[in-house]
Parts: structure tokens; sequence; C-alpha cells
């Protein structure tokens, strides 16, 4: 029953990225969804609420899951090169419906970025010179960073090449971190 219901669930989803390959997110309804997946209604909300759930679905399992599997610092230019391969792949899937996805896919991607620059600052500041408040301060300005540059990225119509702009993002980051270490050069440069 339960690799049913997952059958399912990745049928319908097979379905809206398909109508999305032709038209906006926001011009899908659930009747398109279900003709074009040829189930009954019935058998849609049994599984979603309505449209933006299937999309929430579709974003966590085929994007974000695979991100957060196993990231860590060491990986993390490696994970962020796949999704952005990922979003390529799917490119008008991701340009319809990053801008009509109620901001859940921005939204989602930030509360892991903070997460995983949460994590790295705590690593890096071994000898507790930052505060709760600016390392809190610090994630999230490097996370809305790397959201933004996603969502620029992609609303642009993903022209740069995703490996290239995962080395920038991996080379401007380790810039960040040698700042951490050298606290001296970084109180130089403020003065």
């Amino acid at each position: 029953m339960m690799a049913y219901m997952q059958f399912t669930k990745y049928a319908l989803a097979q379905s809206l990225k398909a109508l999305c390959e032709e038209q906006a997110f926001d011009k899908i309804s659930v009747r398109d969804v279900t003709e074009h997946c040829k189930v009954n209604r019935q058998t849609f909300y049994y599984h979603f609420s309505d449209k933006f759930e299937l999309l929430d679905w579709i974003y966590y399992e085929e994007a974000f899951l695979p991100l957060t599997e196993g990231l860590t610092l060491k990986n993390w230019s490696e994970k962020f090169c796949e999704l952005l391969k990922l979003m390529k792949r799917d490119k008008a899937f991701y340009m319809h419906t990053i801008k009509c996805s109620e901001n859940f896919f921005e939204e989602y991607l930030f509360k892991i970025l903070i997460a995983l620059h949460r994590s790295a600052i705590e690593k890096l500041d071994r000898r507790k010179v930052i505060t709760e408040k600016k390392a809190e301060i610090y994630a999230r300005f490097f996370a809305h960073g790397l959201t933004g540059i996603i969502i620029d990225w992609a609303q642009g119509g993903m022209r740069e090449d995703e490996e290239m702009l995962a080395e920038t993002m991996r080379e401007l980051l380790e810039h960040g971190v040698k700042l951490f270490h050298d606290q001296e050069w970084l109180s130089s440069v403020l003065e």
C-alpha cells in the first residue's frame, strides 16, 4: 500500500512538472494535473490538499532531501552544484514555479543554509570570540547571499555555468573563513 501511495505521488509530481514545461505554475489547476495524470480529483486530494502542497513535496523530495543528506562543510559546494544541475535539468519547472510557490523554495533553502553556516561558525570560532547574536547575523548574511544567488540565477534563465557558480561561492566562503582565523587583520581593516 505504501509503495502504491509513493507511486501515485510521483505520478502526480511528474504530471505537474510536465505541465510546467508548457505554462506557468499559477495557470495550472488541480484539474489539469489530474487530467494529465489520468486520475480522479479525489485521488489527488487523498495525497495533497492543493497544488502548493504537491509543489512543496516535489521541492522537498527532489531538491532539498538530496541536498541535505550527508551535507558537511567539506562537501557543501558539491551539493550546491548538484542542486544547480538538478534545477537546470528541470529548468522550465523551476523557472515557472519559484516565483509562484509562495516563497517555499527560497524559505526552505534559506533555513538549510542558515543551519549550515551556524555549524561552520561554531566550528571555526574555537576561541569563542563571536557572540551568539553575531553568529546568527553572520549565518543569515551568508545564507541570504547564497539563497539570493540561486534565486537570481534561476530567474535569470540559469545562464551561468553551475560548476563555475558553485566554485565561486566556495572560494568566497573560504575567504570568509580566513577572516575568522586572522582576527588582527580583520580589526586593522575595519579601523
